[in-house]
C-alpha cells in the first residue's frame, strides 16, 4: 500500500524535483495517506549532500497497522542505484502485451507493480526492449515502465489518465512543448502508427524503431525531443 515517484539524480540534483514532489503529494492525497512535504524535501537534501548519481525512487507507504486501519502516519522509503541511462540514438523495439492490464488505481504510480514487471520481463525474454499494455476496454494504457506517444496522420497522441496511464513528469514536459491530443487509443492506432516514442524520468524520451518487428517510418519528433531534453540537462 504505497505510492511512488521515480527520478533521475545527477550530481546530487533530482531532475524536475518540484514536479515529482507535487505529484507524490497529490497521489498521497488521493489515497488518504498523510505525508508532510518537509519530509520529502529532506530527501532531496540527502542526495544533494552526497552528490548522488543514479536512478532514484521515493515510496510513501500507508504506514503501520492492518489494511482496514485508518492511516495516521506514513512511512517514506528512498532508494538510489547506479545505472547507465539508455542512449536515445539506439531506438527501442516494442512488442504488444497480450494480457489485459487492470491497474488498481488508474493514473497513480503504486507499489502494486507486479504486472508491469512481468510484462517487461516477458518482453525482454523475447528480445524486445519494452511492451505496450492495454486495458479491459482494449485501450492503450502505456508501456510497462513508460508513457507512450503515437504519431499517426500527423496527429501526435497519448492516452489520457482515464485509460489508466500514469501522468508522468516527462509526459507533461512533452505535452507542454508539442501539440498533443490526449485521447483513447486502440491496437489499430498503434499498429498503423508512423512514429512512436516512450517517456519516463529515467529514459527521458526514447524513440522506437520497430513494433512487433515491423520498422516504423522516419523518426522525427522523438529524436528532436530527446535532443531538447539532453540540452536542458546539460544546462542545469
Amino acid at each position: 500500500m504505497a505510492v511512488f515517484e521515480s527520478l533521475r539524480v545527477t550530481g546530487g540534483e533530482a531532475e524536475f524535483f518540484d514536479k515529482h514532489l507535487q505529484r507524490l503529494l497529490q497521489a498521497c492525497a488521493e489515497r488518504a495517506i498523510p505525508c508532510e512535504e518537509s519530509v520529502l524535501v529532506a530527501v532531496a537534501e540527502v542526495w544533494r549532500a552526497n552528490s548522488a548519481n543514479g536512478f532514484a525512487r521515493i515510496y510513501v507507504t500507508a504506514g503501520d497497522g492492518g489494511p482496514a486501519d485508518s492511516v495516521t502516519a506514513a512511512r517514506v522509503y528512498i532508494l538510489l542505484e547506479a545505472r547507465t541511462p539508455p542512449d536515445p540514438d539506439n531506438p527501442w523495439e516494442l512488442t504488444l502485451c497480450e494480457e489485459t492490464h487492470r491497474p488498481a488505481f488508474p493514473g497513480l504510480k503504486t507499489a502494486n507493480y507486479w504486472f508491469h514487471c512481468a510484462a517487461l520481463a516477458h518482453a525482454r525474454q523475447r528480445g524486445f526492449d519494452e511492451s505496450l499494455l492495454f486495458n479491459e476496454r482494449a485501450e492503450l494504457v502505456s508501456a510497462s515502465m513508460a508513457n507512450v506517444f503515437v504519431l499517426r496522420d500527423e496527429r501526435l497522441c497519448t492516452p489520457p489518465r482515464s485509460s489508466g496511464c500514469r501522468t508522468g513528469v516527462i509526459r507533461e514536459w512533452v505535452i507542454a512543448r508539442r501539440k498533443v491530443e490526449e485521447r483513447r487509443l486502440f491496437r489499430e492506432d498503434v499498429l498503423r502508427a508512423d512514429e512512436i516514442f516512450l517517456t519516463n524520468s529515467w529514459i527521458g524520451v526514447m524513440p522506437v524503431a520497430t513494433l512487433e518487428g515491423r520498422p516504423l517510418g522516419p523518426r522525427s519528433i522523438g529524436p528532436r525531443l530527446a535532443a531538447e531534453l539532453a540540452n536542458r540537462r546539460s544546462e542545469v
